[in-house]
């Protein structure tokens, strides 16, 4: 629903008349133009809307649809992620990758999607081409000129950051973290911006540098004050009592991680219990660190 249409859809269950949407000082058909397209909404006249009828702004914004285009290819990705073989979905999301990749000037979204769907699907569909070397490095340099990132920045950079050098990291985490300006951010870009340090962990962790992914996770500890991305604490303990028991050996940590394991199959989502399993097991015996990242997964519980 577009505002206008969130506007009616609360108005009707709240069984309000058009009069009522606003204060008596307001001209009475001020609210009726509005509603029947008459004439344009006013952010000032919104707040009033919201204040008058007390609906909490939040709840009202998460029944609007400003980007039904974006909100469809998330869609569509993460079930194509989900579902891979199913003909009709891979055949829309290549549609939408054949259509990116063929225009010379991207838009920092187009450009975010295009990187997502190379980065996940190149492993498991011919059709999509790897990340060159080419594209990593132009878009590496784009991100260092920049001093406020925003959505599509840290979500290109989660998908991104396995391909940065250990140095090229540093210096961008140096740049996105802190977030600035954190309390005012949506939950949705903090939670990808998260991702970042998730995604930056495991693979130093099946690089065998334990040292950088102990520096990373103290990192991250900083990150989320607000108490507010329970799956990002969950996936950063999971792998500080992975990484302990690495270096040290005791039960108790190997414990805890099944315990993770555990809470995910008991909350249904077996994917992820599947894919950490598979990494656990990676982890603790794989011997060859070069092998280890050859065979590390770009998984879509790094990026959901």
């Amino acid at each position: 629903m577009n505002i206008i249409e969130t506007l009616r859809f609360f108005r009707l269950k709240l069984k309000l008349t058009q009069k009522e949407m606003m204060s008596a000082y307001t001209d009475p058909s001020t609210y009726s133009k509005i509603e029947s397209g008459k004439r344009s909404l006013k952010v000032n006249e919104l707040e009033e809307i919201l204040n008058q009828t007390s609906i909490n702004v939040d709840e009202f914004f998460s029944f609007t649809t400003f980007d039904k285009q974006q909100q469809e290819f998330r869609e569509t990705f993460y079930y194509c992620g989900a579902h891979l073989e199913n003909k009709s979905t891979k055949q829309k999301l290549l549609n939408y990758y054949f259509l990116v990749k063929d225009k010379e000037r991207k838009s920092l979204r187009e450009l975010s999607n295009y990187i997502g769907i190379k980065n996940f699907f190149n492993a498991h569909w011919e059709e999509v081409d790897p990340v060159t070397s080419e594209e990593i490095i132009d878009i590496f340099e784009e991100l260092m000129t920049k001093s406020f990132y925003i959505q599509y920045d840290y979500i290109i950079t989660a998908n991104l950051i396995r391909f940065f050098s250990a140095k090229q990291a540093d210096l961008l985490l140096s740049r996105m973290f802190p977030i600035k300006y954190e309390e005012q951010r949506d939950f949705t870009t903090k939670k990808f911006a998260h991702n970042i340090l998730i995604n930056l962990i495991s693979m130093r962790l099946y690089a065998k540098d334990y040292e950088s992914a102990e520096k990373y996770i103290k990192l991250a500890k900083k990150q989320d004050k607000q108490n507010e991305n329970y799956s990002f604490k969950l996936n950063l303990q999971y792998l500080t009592n992975l990484l302990n028991y690495i270096l040290e050996g005791e039960p108790v940590y190997m414990e805890r991680v099944y315990d993770f394991i555990h809470l995910l199959e008991n909350t249904g989502d077996t994917l992820q219990a599947e894919q950490v399993k598979k990494e656990v097991k990676m982890l603790i015996h794989e011997r060859d660190s070069e092998k280890m990242l050859n065979s590390y997964a770009v998984g879509l519980l790094k990026e959901s």
